[in-house]
């Protein structure tokens, strides 16, 4: 059975059980679905809008005008309160991964044990907190959009990892905090090929809530690990071979060590604020990537505001990536220096990645349990200074015209996100 009737298996679900959130089967076990079923439309060929930081094989633009594989997915979740202190949940949930595969993941699987009426200790599979709207990225039916703003919610993929974190909850006159500190390890993939590892993955998410405002900070560090076939079978040899041949360029040794993506110190940084009066919203996250590569020092951030009129709820949203990382290098020396230089601008001008997003939805409120949504996103990359291969922003599959040239796609999204 493909994903296509499975999904509209669980919308079915949801429409016969419009107040149903969560099945009770006995002995304190619960279970609960989620999804989403969407399309999107690009009016650019040149390249495919896959709304993941994962290089995921399909997308809307180059490889379909309409696709039906960039936001749809559909996740079960089931609940144990096996004592009253001690409770067990997993989570699994199906959408495309760079394999073209819909095999459904693990996002979750952890024991929650409350040591103090204020403190949990949760350890397993759990997702770091480093994002305002972390435990709900794939229950989109709790968010107001098609899908979170790309631009800020790709920096920091990171959708499990085995380890454990504390939810410490305190109030202090008007204000409500929740403190969070999460350690753990974690293993990606980012292509059919192409692996992310994140060891010693350490951070603490600060939430204050007082009335209809919410305010967040938030700190992840770990070391970066990016097992990559090319890196490994060309750009070291290559750079290996120039640095340590006769007359060689010895700079090639400190640019190979810099742009090495092994074992490589990494931070996200985020803010976030929020206010919601029930009637209108408004909310905003902003956050910067720090590495000791070379690669990928980012800021990014959105900004999204709306108003809720009965059943309907318009919105509007700007977000923006800014990649401060060099694109070029010039820096060699010797006979060898040219083969130098030019290895290393190719590296960088890979990791470019400037764009913005505009965008205007509309969604409706169907049943107590099923959002129908539209959405209109107009997309600008821009290149650093007109250089090639710079203007590609976070599309993939992109060709060498929309490398090379500053682009402008829209989009245009529907969905129905549903929970049972």
């Amino acid at each position: 059975m493909n994903i296509n009737k499975i999904l509209l298996l669980a919308l079915g679900a949801a429409i016969m059980l419009p107040n149903a959130y969560a099945l009770d089967l006995g002995h304190d076990v619960s279970i609960k679905g989620f999804g989403t079923a969407g399309l999107v439309y690009s009016d650019n060929n040149q390249a495919d809008f896959v709304a993941s930081s994962r290089l995921n094989p399909r997308g809307a633009g180059r490889t379909e005008n309409i696709s039906g594989v960039v936001d749809s997915k559909l996740g079960m979740q089931m609940d144990w309160q096996a004592t009253s202190r001690l409770s067990f949940t997993a989570q699994a949930v199906s959408k495309q991964d760079p394999n073209n595969s819909w095999v459904p993941e693990l996002q979750w699987a952890f024991a929650k044990f409350k040591i103090l009426p204020n403190l949990d200790i949760r350890a397993g599979r759990i997702r770091p907190a480093v994002y305002m709207l972390s435990d709900t990225l794939d229950v989109n039916y709790a968010n107001p959009w098609v899908r979170p703003p790309t631009e800020f919610y790709n920096q920091a993929p990171i959708s499990h990892m085995e380890g454990v974190d504390l939810l410490y909850r305190l109030q202090t006159g008007p204000v409500n905090w929740l403190l969070q500190p999460f350690y753990g390890n974690t293993q990606l993939s980012m292509t059919s090929h192409q692996t992310v590892t994140a060891k010693n993955l350490a951070g603490v998410n600060l939430v204050a809530t007082i009335n209809d405002f919410t305010f967040r900070a938030g700190y992840t560090y770990t070391n970066l690990s990016f097992n990559d076939p090319f890196f490994e079978g060309v750009v070291r040899p290559g750079m290996q071979s120039i640095c340590q041949a006769d007359y060689g360029d010895p700079v090639a040794c400190t640019q190979l060590a810099s742009l090495d993506p092994i074992n490589k110190m990494a931070s996200f940084a985020s803010i976030g604020a929020g206010w919601d009066n029930g009637n209108y919203f408004l909310t905003g996250e902003f956050g910067k990537i720090t590495t000791a590569s070379l690669l990928h020092e980012t800021l990014s951030g959105y900004i999204s505001a709306g108003g809720r009129f009965g059943k309907f709820t318009p919105y509007a949203t700007y977000s923006q990536i800014y990649n401060g990382s060099p694109t070029s290098f010039s820096g060699g020396s010797g006979p060898y220096g040219a083969y130098t230089n030019q290895i290393v601008t190719g590296i960088l001008t890979y990791d470019s990645m400037d764009q913005n997003t505009k965008t205007l939805g509309l969604r409706y409120d169907l049943f107590s349990n099923i959002a129908l949504k539209a959405q209109w996103d107009r997309i600008d990359t821009s290149t650093k200074n007109g250089q090639e291969n710079t203007g590609y922003g976070i599309f993939h599959h992109t060709t060498s015209s929309f490398n090379n040239g500053g682009n402008s796609v829209n989009l245009f999204s529907t969905s129905v996100d549903f929970i049972f």
